[in-house]
């Protein structure tokens, strides 16, 4: 009778319990990252103004119409390689201003993807900690906004991933046509934006101990470099050799022939510009301010994460209270700026212990820290040539962190280096993901609140200026 009883006991349906039901795969979540990010894309797009402050459709209108590049003096843009604008000008004709920033659409859209490959196919990379790393370039704010202007930037932005991409494949199967294949890349982002010359030193230094690791001659090495670097330099040195003809100078700026940089000088107001983080500035006054724009890195970090200045036809950061968002925005954003540091001291220390013990660890984990090691070394080379161009003409306006994004993929790698530390302890993992959800919804929150302003308040998509004031440069 007992038996019978056990046996209708376990026959009985019982009801579903949480750990009965399957917790969705980290493939699952990558994916649904992905599908997010590219669905803001089209959302933001629907209600962004076609510019920021700068004019490139001056450029753009310029090219449509004799089809050559104009002068670096022609027009405040005009300094930048003309590629993007070639690409423009036949969708100005066809389109007008719809199409281009449909080009921008595309391209963005195109970057998110190629980052999310790319951190897929990284060795070693926790797949839980994948979806984490792919959402911070899929919803971060400045990175969405400064993809879909119509401005070199989303051009720039698309090639830095494709650059990137390039250098793993060129690491991996080191051969002739993956550096011709890495030339072409990089000659075209010379061709795009100066931010590129950046780029060089790492690639050949990449390029260099991936022939090393092969095994090569010191002369084979040197002609494979040479190709790479001919290649790049002939498809991308125009506008460096049309300013040495015309002016004297390869590296020219607006800044060279602006008279406006003068409203914004002086940033420098010694040592303290270099040294103040304090953090809580920005809190109080989210927007450029007499208070912040002093600090180097208070307007780096602040315009990285927010709309420290004022850009584009999305205005909550002038409205009270909506600009309290960006209040919480820099504090929440504490968390992965903490973590990519940590990231790049694991990497740099990796980086160490590799070169000293070149046997200690297998040939895919030393690639995988040589090639984080490299990408670390082009973004501290464009901060540098951010703070250089800075320092030089002492305007408040070039510290701005839209600048690092050619750089983009590099600070993920120091993010997933930062997440992979934290998730060796479960409690701190939890706050980790915990503080970045909580960074993710009020970035999402700050979107909605843009569609609302949009809808309710429209700005003419054809506004240039969005500084609705100035500056007292000499005020503390």
């Amino acid at each position: 009778m007992k038996r019978l009883q056990q046996t209708a006991e376990k026959s009985r349906p019982r009801s579903p319990r949480r750990k009965d039901f399957p917790r969705p795969s980290s493939g699952a979540a990558f994916h649904s990252v992905l599908a997010g990010g590219i669905v803001l894309r089209l959302l933001v797009s629907a209600y962004l103004g076609y510019f920021n402050n700068d004019n490139h459709l001056a450029v753009i209108e310029y090219v449509s119409r004799v089809w050559l590049p104009p002068h670096a003096a022609q027009f405040d843009q005009a300094y930048h390689p003309p590629l993007y604008y070639f690409l423009a000008a036949p969708l100005f004709l066809a389109g007008r201003l719809a199409a281009v920033q449909g080009l921008s659409l595309v391209l963005s859209i195109l970057t998110l993807a190629l980052i999310a490959a790319l951190i897929r196919g990284l060795p070693g990379l926790d797949k839980k900690i994948q979806p984490w790393c792919l959402a911070l370039p899929a919803f971060h704010p400045q990175f969405i906004l400064f993809g879909l202007f119509i401005s070199n930037d989303t051009l720039a932005i698309f090639l830095g991933a494709l650059v990137f991409d390039q250098c793993r494949r060129a690491q991996t199967a080191p051969t002739l046509g993956n550096y011709v294949l890495l030339g072409t890349m990089l000659g075209l982002g010379l061709l795009t934006k100066g931010v590129f010359l950046v780029f060089i030193l790492p690639l050949l230094l990449l390029l260099w101990l991936a022939d090393r690791g092969q095994g090569l001659s010191g002369s084979k090495i040197a002609a494979r470099l040479s190709v790479f670097l001919c290649i790049a330099v002939v498809v991308g040195c125009y506008k460096y050799a049309e300013n040495l003809v015309v002016y004297g100078n390869p590296l020219l700026s607006n800044l060279d022939f602006a008279t406006w940089a003068d409203e914004q000088k002086p940033t420098w107001i010694g040592l303290r510009s270099l040294v103040d983080f304090d953090i809580f500035k920005l809190v109080r006054h989210p927007i450029a301010s007499a208070a912040t724009v002093h600090s180097y890195p208070l307007m780096l970090y602040g315009s990285f994460w927010y709309a420290f200045l004022p850009e584009s036809t999305f205005r909550g950061s002038l409205i009270a209270p909506f600009d309290r968002l960006g209040s919480i925005i820099y504090l929440l954003a504490l968390c992965p700026t903490v973590l990519a540091i940590i990231g790049a001291g694991r990497i740099g220390g990796s980086w160490i212990a590799s070169r000293i013990d070149r046997s200690a660890a297998d040939p895919h984990a030393r690639n995988r820290t040589i090639y984080d090691a490299v990408l670390l070394f082009t973004l501290l080379l464009n901060l540098l040539l951010i703070l250089s161009v800075g320092w030089r003409y002492d305007v408040w306006s070039v510290f701005q962190g839209r600048l690092l994004f050619p750089s983009y993929f590099a600070i993920l790698a120091a993010f997933g280096a930062g997440l992979d530390w934290s998730a060796k302890s479960r409690a701190g993992f939890a706050a980790v993901r915990a503080l970045l959800v909580a960074l993710f919804f009020i970035f999402g929150v700050y979107f909605l609140t843009e569609f609302y302003l949009a809808t309710a308040y429209p700005v003419s998509p054809l506004t240039l200026d969005h500084m609705p004031y100035k500056l007292d440069m000499n005020a503390r």
